[in-house]
């Protein structure tokens, strides 16, 4: 059994295996009184348990090292008769730390295994490794990272580390069978760490190729939330994982789950030792920010939500649907036929949001200011600290000195649900520092969505208690409200109905995406970008906790080939992972978006909208990740020179026209214009009415060819 320089050891009723150097350490005597140096005042208890891990100096010619001792504790008659026939933990562990160092997978250095056996009962076992100081654990990361550092690039890194150890391991041709995020250590180094060195070996196999079972026979007990273990998935086999390991892995997790509730009735003092010990957060109390993506990190798979829905969440929506549906449905009706029918002025309707803390103020400023002097939206976010909170304060109050109208955004975390004092301190700080500065505040972010921290409209309502003393402290703010994202309007009637007795919405303010469809023209269902507003505007009129105001503080479309950085994207992508189909060009985001406003502003059902934002690479008019430095997409050109052409106009009518062509009548000064496109189709021939000049959505001239145009999708402007 002895291999290079290990030396076999048959002394004092023990048998195994030693390294070389500490054969002679090992002498009769220390064998024999073993077990109580163990118990020694030079003895480390690094663990205890059944099992015990002591760390025990031992001097050596060459000077003192400290040996990490697992003390494998007495066992049944049935386990005996198992480990004499397949060799004990000990031996076990020892064989697997050779195999893993020898195929170069981290673990630490085996030293000896040494046992004693009385027949076929064994009395003592010992498995020696090199013992590691300052050690930290994926278990211990992960609870430093959900309590300390809840941001996603920190986990995707961690992720990527353990993934690609685990992979190594594998691909070694060993499954571990009991690889829980505490046998997985490593030492911290700067931002990263140290190669993943595996523990407790002794319950694995070696074979020759491991099966998809037996790698997701490790998944199993991988304690991470769903959306994590499907990232930790991808990482791990650097794209989507093969159908038949999922079936594994999710058929193996079910069953350990069922093993770890029945721990309580196995083993009832194990369990209450346990109790408190590097316990994780509830899975509802895991909140992570994607700042790639700037939003909240989905954190649980779909069984996961549903299982974490308040009581009563679902029959709290139907009861505020069946209240509400009917007077909303006869509103809607009453509205639709208006639209287009009355004058819009756009001047102040057409807003820009901007980032306050992940990328350089000014000189998304310089870029703000070539658009001109249009209302902006700030974020103000309860997941950051003191030191961003005030950098937006200076941020908003720098905009007001060049004359923008500021809307601010408060965006809760889950933190904010569960420390309510710090919620509301969070409130009056921002409110004290600028509530005379700006014109309207949004309050919670994105309420239906559970990523978000809030997991139903009792929980809403909590978070808006403070409101009650704030409007009265400030008379002359608007609050908006309630935030709602994507066409999901039944979560809006829910919220306003758990709206605190003292708290009043000047404006309706929702999130209305649509990418999901493509163009802003295209249906779900019944209804086009122009429907989705009007039933907005029929809530806001019905509702008595809301004014009849509807403004959209949120829109845009993802773009292609951003990557993590599109809102719709997978927090982490494969190397040869795509995209989401819901991404458009940025020629098509540009022309969408212009669309998209002049649909909803000038069919009169909502005041404001506002292009979420001005510089992202995933969503952004500007590219601030170009190689080339920050570029301008095609939209920035095209949002300038709609703004310099209509942005103080008024609508004045929707002139009559085939299915899916759009022509809008605009008066500007003593000019009149038209804005004109087709939705998926092309409309060629001579255009009903005489132009002075035809400009495209970039503001280059356009000519007639024999008096006749042929219209797209991109919009055009004719002067009149």
């Amino acid at each position: 059994m002895a291999n290079g320089d290990f030396k076999n050891l048959d002394l004092a009723g023990f048998t195994g295996c030693v390294r070389a150097d500490l054969i002679d350490v090992l002498n009769a005597e220390r064998l024999e009184n073993f077990y109580a140096e163990l118990e020694g005042s030079d003895a480390e208890l690094l663990a205890a348990g059944r099992h015990r891990v002591i760390a025990l100096p031992v001097k050596l010619e060459g000077g003192e090292i400290t040996v990490a001792v697992k003390a494998f504790g007495k066992q049944s008659s049935w386990k005996n008769r198992y480990d004499f026939k397949n060799g004990s933990k000990a031996s076990r562990s020892f064989l697997v730390a050779q195999h893993l160092a020898d195929h170069g997978v981290g673990t630490p250095e085996p030293l000896a295994y040494f046992e004693r056996w009385k027949g076929k009962e064994l009395m003592e076992s010992y498995y020696l490794s090199c013992y590691l100081d300052s050690l930290t654990s994926f278990r211990d990361e992960l609870l430093r990272i959900y309590e300390e550092q809840p941001e996603c690039d920190h986990l995707v890194s961690l992720l990527t580390h353990v993934a690609g150890a685990m992979r190594k391991m594998h691909d070694s041709g060993f499954c571990h069978r009991d690889l829980g995020n505490q046998n997985m250590e490593f030492r911290r180094e700067g931002d990263g760490w140290e190669e993943v060195q595996f523990i407790d070996l002794n319950r694995g196999r070696i074979r020759k190729e491991l099966s998809h079972e037996e790698r997701a026979v490790d998944f199993a007990r991988i304690n991470l939330p769903g959306e994590f273990l499907n990232m930790f998935a991808k990482i791990y086999w650097a794209g989507p994982p093969p159908k038949k390991f999922t079936k594994h892995m999710k058929k193996l997790r079910f069953k350990f789950a069922l093993w770890q509730k029945s721990e309580a009735f196995r083993h009832p003092s194990r369990s209450r030792e346990m109790l408190g010990l590097g316990a994780y957060p509830t899975l509802k109390n895991i909140w992570i920010w994607d700042s790639q993506s700037a939003q909240a990190s989905i954190v649980m798979g779909r069984q996961e939500r549903r299982a974490s829905y308040g009581k009563g969440r679902h029959s709290g929506v139907l009861s505020s649907l069946v209240r509400a549906g009917k007077p909303v449905w006869n509103k809607y009706h009453g509205l639709l036929p208006t639209a287009f029918q009355k004058s819009v002025e756009l001047s102040g309707r057409i807003g820009m949001a901007l980032e306050s803390t992940d990328i350089e103020f000014d000189k998304q400023f310089e870029f703000l200011s070539r658009l001109g002097t249009i209302p902006v939206l700030i974020r103000f976010c309860h997941h950051e600290k003191m030191a961003q909170w005030k950098q937006g304060v200076e941020q908003v109050r720098a905009l007001r000195a060049f004359g923008h109208e500021v809307m601010i955004a408060i965006v809760q975390d889950r933190r904010a649900v569960t420390e309510p004092e710090s919620w509301q301190g969070f409130l009056e700080f921002v409110l004290g520092e600028i509530g005379s500065e700006i014109r309207h505040v949004e309050i919670c972010h994105a309420v239906n969505r559970i990523k978000w921290g809030i997991h139903g409209p009792l929980e809403q309502r909590a978070l808006l208690e403070p409101l009650v003393a704030l409007q009265k402290r400030f008379p002359n703010l608007s609050f908006t409200g309630p935030a709602c994202i994507d066409f999901e309007y039944h979560y809006i009637l829910s919220s306003l109905d758990e709206t605190p007795d003292g708290v009043h919405y000047q404006a309706l303010s929702h999130h209305l995406y649509v990418d999901r469809r493509g163009a802003p023209e295209n249906k779900q269902g019944q209804y086009s970008t122009v429907e989705k507003c009007a039933l907005l505007k029929a809530i806001a009129g019905n509702a008595p906790q809301c004014d009849d105001q509807v403004i959209i503080s949120e829109v845009n479309w993802p773009l292609k080939n951003t990557g993590i950085w599109s809102p719709v994207s997978a927090t982490y992508l494969g190397p040869n992972q795509g995209g989401s189909p819901l991404e458009v060009s940025e020629r098509e985001y540009g022309i969408y978006m212009i669309r998209y406003f002049l649909l909803a502003l000038c069919s009169g059902f909502v005041e404001q909208v506002y292009w979420w934002r001005l510089v992202s690479h995933g969503f952004g008019l500007v590219d601030e990740r170009d190689e080339d430095g920050w570029r301008k997409r095609p939209a920035f050109q095209m949002l300038k020179f709609f703004l310099q052409t209509l942005g103080e106009a008024t609508f004045v009518e929707k002139l009559e026209s085939e299915d899916e062509v759009y022509f809008f009548r605009f008066t500007k000064d003593e000019e009149e214009w038209v804005a004109a496109w087709a939705n998926g189709v092309t409309r060629a021939g001579a255009l009903p009415f005489t132009s002075v000049e035809i400009l495209d959505a970039e503001g280059q001239p356009l000519k007639l060819v024999e008096g006749e145009f042929e219209l797209g999708d991109s919009p055009i402007y004719c002067r009149l």
